[in-house]
Order: C-alpha cells, then sequence, then structure tokens
C-alpha cells in the first residue's frame, strides 16, 4: 500500500510577511499524520492572485491531497476560491444551504435584509462540483474537489473553524477516499547528552532504520527521539527499538506516550515538566526549591502544569547571599569562606529547603549565569545543583559548566535539576516515596 502524499497550503499576506502566526498547518500535518498520510511540504502563500493560482495548480499534480488554508472570506483579498476554481479549470458558485445559513445567521444581528452588506454572501462560494463541507460553527463552508490524483480541500483559515470542518466532515472523507492504515509513533527524550555521542551510540544499535521513519532534535539539556511505523505488518519494530534504546541508555531516556495527540484530541504533552508531574502524582512525592541564578525558573517549569499544588509546597528565590543565611540557613560564614557558588553552598541550600517546606525532595541552585560575574575560578556558566532525597543521607550534588547567554545558562540549568528530580523518582513505587 503507497501512503498518500499531502502538502498543506497556508494562504494570506499576514503569515508570509510575519505578522501572524500560523495556528493551523501543526494542527492538520498532526491530524494527516495520524490518519496516515505523509505530510511532504507545508507551503505559505501571500495573498496574490497570480501566485495562488500557479501554486494550486502546480501542487495538485504533485500530491494526492491538497488543503488549503484561509482566503474564504469576505474582503477582496480572500481570494482562494477564484483562484482554485481557475486552476482546476472551473468555475464559483454559490451554495444556497451555506447562503442560507449566512443570512439566518445575519438576521439575529441586524433589524433587517437590506442591512447585510453585499458582499457578505461571497463567503457562501464554493468551487463547481466541489463537494461542500458545511461549516458547524462559522460561516464559510468547505470546497472539497476530486483532482486526477485525489483530492484538494479549501478550508477556512480561523483556526476553530478549520478544525470543527476537518473534525466534523473532511477526515471521514480522507478516510473514505484513501487507503490508510494510521502509523504507530514512538517518541522518547534523551538527557544531558550532547546530540552527535546519542546519534553515534543509535548508528550502533540494530535498529531498522531503513524500514522505520527516524528523527532527532535537540533542545537545551535534551534530546527528542522519533521513530515512526507505516505499516501495522512492521509495527513490533518499534518494541525492538524501544528495547534496544533502554539497554543502551538506561537512566538517560525516558519513553512519552506514543502518537502526537491525547484521546481527547489535543497535544501530547512531551515535556520533561509533564514527566516529572506524573512520577510525582504516582509516587506521591512533593517537592520544593532553593534557587539563585535560575530566579524561580525551575518553580515556574514546575507549576506549569495543572494539578502541581499536589506536590509543589513552595520556593525560596535567594539572589541575595543574607537571604540564603536568613530564609535558608546556610552559614555566612561558608558563604564568605567558600562563595555562594560552591558545592557546600548548594547542599545547604537544598537540605535548608527540603526542611523548612517538610517536602519529600528539594532542589537548589546556585551559580553565575551572566554576563557578568565570572573569574577564571568560577566562570560564567558555572552552576551547582543540589537534590535533597527522603532523608538526610540522599543529598547530591553535582558541577555544570553551561555555554550560551544569559537565558539559555539558566534554562540548562532548570533542565536539568528537573531532570534530576526524574531520575530519582523513576522507578519510585506508586504511593511510596
Amino acid at each position: 500500500m503507497t501512503q498518500p502524499k499531502a502538502i498543506i497550503c497556508l494562504t494570506g499576506s499576514e503569515l508570509t510577511r510575519g505578522e501572524t502566526r500560523d495556528a493551523n498547518g501543526s494542527f492538520l500535518a498532526t491530524e494527516l499524520t495520524m490518519l496516515g498520510i505523509h505530510v511532504e511540504e507545508l507551503r505559505l502563500l501571500p495573498d496574490d492572485e497570480r501566485r495562488l493560482e500557479e501554486a494550486f495548480g502546480e501542487l495538485c499534480k504533485r500530491a494526492e491531497l491538497v488543503i488549503i488554508s484561509g482566503g474564504l472570506g469576505p474582503t477582496a483579498d480572500d481570494l482562494t476560491i477564484g483562484t482554485l476554481a481557475r486552476a482546476l479549470g472551473r468555475g464559483v458558485i454559490r451554495d444556497e444551504t451555506a447562503r442560507e445559513n449566512m443570512r439566518q445567521k445575519a438576521l439575529k444581528r441586524v433589524a433587517s435584509e437590506a442591512e447585510i452588506p453585499g458582499n457578505f454572501y461571497k463567503q457562501a462560494e464554493v468551487v463547481e462540483g466541489a463537494l461542500v463541507l458545511q461549516n458547524p460553527v462559522g460561516l464559510a463552508p468547505a470546497s472539497v474537489v476530486k483532482t486526477e490524483r485525489g483530492l484538494v480541500a479549501a478550508l477556512p483559515g480561523v483556526p476553530f473553524e478549520l478544525r470543527a470542518i476537518f473534525s466534523e466532515g473532511l477526515s471521514e472523507e480522507l478516510t473514505g477516499q484513501f487507503n490508510l492504515s494510521a502509523p504507530r509513533i514512538l517518541r522518547a527524550k534523551i538527557m544531558g547528552r550532547p546530540e552527535s555521542w546519542v546519534e553515534d551510540r543509535i548508528q550502533q544499535l540494530a535498529i531498522d532504520r531503513e524500514t522505520l521513519e527516524y528523527g532527532i532534535s535537540a533542545r537545551p539539556g535534551e534530546l527528542l527521539l522519533k521513530f515512526i511505523s507505516h505499516r501495522e505488518d512492521q509495527h513490533s519494530l518499534l518494541d525492538d527499538a524501544r528495547r534496544l534504546l533502554e539497554s543502551e541508555f538506561e537512566n538517560d531516556i525516558f519513553f512519552l506516550p506514543e502518537g502526537l495527540k491525547e484521546a481527547s484530541g489535543g497535544p501530547l504533552d512531551i515535556s520533561l515538566a509533564g514527566r516529572v508531574h506524573a512520577l510525582l502524582v504516582s509516587c506521591g512525592a512533593s517537592v520544593a526549591t532553593a534557587e539563585s541564578c535560575t530566579g524561580g525558573l525551575i518553580a515556574k517549569r514546575l507549576t506549569d502544569l495543572a494539578g502541581s499544588s499536589e506536590y509543589f509546597i513552595g520556593s525560596v528565590v535567594a539572589y541575595q547571599d543574607t537571604i540564603k543565611s536568613s530564609m535558608l540557613d546556610v552559614d555566612a560564614r561558608l558563604i564568605e569562606r567558600e562563595g555562594a557558588v560552591s558545592p557546600r553552598v548548594c547542599r545547604e541550600m537544598a537540605l535548608a529547603a527540603r526542611k523548612r517546606f517538610t517536602s519529600t525532595y528539594a532542589l537548589s541552585v546556585t551559580g553565575i549565569a551572566g554576563p557578568g560575574g565570572g573569574s577564571k575560578e568560577k566562570p560564567v556558566g558555572l552552576v551547582y545543583l543540589g537534590l535533597a532525597g527522603p532523608d538526610d543521607e540522599t543529598i547530591h550534588v553535582e558541577k555544570k559548566i553551561f555555554s550560551g547567554q544569559r537565558d539559555l545558562v539558566r534554562t540548562q540549568t532548570a533542565t536539568r535539576a528537573l531532570d534530576l528530580l526524574r531520575r530519582s523518582l523513576e522507578g519510585c513505587p506508586p504511593g511510596n516515596a
């Protein structure tokens, strides 16, 4: 079975100028991928008649499915229906069902039909011969036209309208048109390892990368791995890949929920904070933070998710040394002797935070985020991270030197701190932190 190819075309000069951020491309790409359609390209096009007509004609010859977003409104720069019709050698007609729906909605807002602007019904225009999908939450319907290769669909650009038409109509049409097989998608994160190092290890594993689609992308302090099986008879290869990755990377790796979206339709949480959240809830553990150079960033990431009040107790953002002493009981003589950025100060901060907040765990960080404040002995990017566990014997302090500007140092520090907590929680029996 050949997997159909799709091209997503996002129209609007506000997009090509960067004035507006696209909200439809990622939604469509996710939905099509999960149906079993390969998204080959996302293209942005301005509101230019010639460019649109040429592009629509070209794209319909290149792909089994073309989905166009935007340009179905009532204004002069809403050009999609007319240019698509010309590209396909068809005319433009007005869909009477859509027109009547629009008229009824308009009469709820104006006293008489005479007050409805003449251009209002432009939104009821569709490509001649198209399957018309009515808009359940807005005005402009969608046109779905058969091409020599497959289908082209023109959808409204308003995100909630596009999503409603896709979910309530277009998805079913695509399933009926194409012989689709939903993929299986395995994703994992590898923490604290360089991309080149990880890639070298993966290349040495007996993973069938000829059959499986494979990708790796980097963010500060973490790597996202993706393996996709597009055929049901090859899905078991993902189980083999998972076993090999677990054996190779051990506690450096954690696996994310399979797929690209929740059962409810929303995107999956693939964040490190999401994994920590799940582990803290499962283990019945609590956490507090004592932060210097991150300025509360760790606490923010811990509390970004709903339900964090179940495990997050509180934080002390101790930027000044006097606060480290007065609120975290760090001996001022220790700070003077060894410096605020030192392993012993970091250790005392973690222990004090756990004691002050009576939490199961406490994270502490102290460092030099820059751009100033560094020295030969203590350069910019030097950070100490501490993790105090359920008892006084469970204390870990480590030294890191992160590269990059201030925000990047802080981001990498917060990521590493959360990963220290994750590693400690992995394998914790539910409710037994």
